[in-house]
């Protein structure tokens, strides 16, 4: 495994990055949320300039590479768009999601009139949206489809679509991480900076050491993807519980450490929390993919530095 993405990947990150930044970085999720159309029109102009529409993470590792490091970057800014969606679309430019058993819901579901969806097991059908978002503090472009004819098995679209929804969340967990360093460096606090107290050091260095194994972990799941796509889900379900439980403790941190602004829409943190709750929270609860994880590990084994069921111990 290398733990670099490719040059070129690595490139587009960057490029996509100065794009997302001329949109104005997190102030396009606040502009989104007062005026939605902004979504399918300055962001949506902003995704073809990109190039995003000969992306195709399916083609090769290096096309997936690049189409993660653009999920990563748009995690840091909350981009009010669905890239992984997007990124994934079918031929007939159909966007993908994975959604719940229970009932067919989707970040940002309004943006487009037709969908190809499957739950966790690859049951795939078409959805519908009638452009109503439900719309909340914690999701404010979710929304409610209308499941449709079924279509085939999408169970590799499911992998990739929970693997760079991952890339998005550790780019939120990484600009949070940021977010909080330079926060604590300027607030000042019995005569010193937030920075200069030890228990303060203590949370910054746990969270950063946090939001470094996701990215290690992160890396891993793509070279798997690309070295064994068939046997590579319990990878997938893996990263997903890592990349729920750091950005949980990272987003806390960050949150706590900026004290009662954490939670103030005017502080990029507050913003970033809350636009990175779909992704967390779709298709389903932590709980959920780690009983999924031990089922796939069940049946399909697991790859990894000593037998299934083994010790470590001889």
């Amino acid at each position: 495994m290398n733990p670099v993405l490719p040059e070129e990947a690595v490139e587009f990150g960057a490029s996509a990055s100065r794009a997302f930044a001329a949109l104005g970085g997190v102030d396009a999720a606040r502009r989104a949320e007062e005026t939605p159309s902004l979504r399918a029109g300055e962001v949506a102009e902003a995704m073809v300039a990109l190039g995003i529409d000969e992306l195709d993470p399916r083609a090769d590792p290096d096309t997936l590479a690049a189409a993660a490091a653009l999920c990563e970057a748009a995690g840091r800014v909350a981009l009010p768009y669905p890239l992984p969606s997007v990124l994934l679309r079918d031929g007939s430019g159909l966007p993908f999601a994975v959604v719940p058993d229970t009932h067919c819901r989707v970040d940002h579901g309004d943006l487009f009139g037709g969908w190809r969806v499957a739950t966790l097991d690859g049951t795939a059908t078409t959805a519908s949206s009638d452009g109503a978002a439900l719309g909340s503090r914690l999701g404010p472009f979710v929304a409610d489809l209308q499941a449709g004819d079924a279509l085939p098995p999408a169970r590799d679209d499911v992998a990739l679509h929970l693997t760079l929804t991952a890339w998005h969340v550790l780019g939120t967990a990484d600009r949070a991480v940021e977010l909080a360093v330079d926060h604590v460096r300027t607030r000042m606090q019995f005569g010193k900076p937030l920075a200069a107290f030890q228990a303060v050091q203590f949370q910054l260095a746990d969270a950063a050491v946090a939001v470094a194994g996701l990215r290690e972990l992160a890396h891993f799941t793509l070279w798997r993807l690309a070295d064994a796509p068939t046997t590579a889900l319990a990878d997938v379900l893996a990263l997903r519980v890592h990349a729920l439980d750091v950005a949980r403790s990272v987003l806390r941190t960050g949150q706590q450490l900026h004290g009662a602004a954490g939670v103030c829409d005017e502080y990029d943190i507050s913003v970033l929390a809350r636009h990175v709750q779909p992704a967390l929270r779709l298709p389903c609860s932590a709980e959920r993919t780690v009983a999924e994880l031990a089922a796939v590990v069940e049946r399909d084994g697991f790859d990894g530095l000593f037998p299934h069921g083994g010790s470590a111990v001889a």
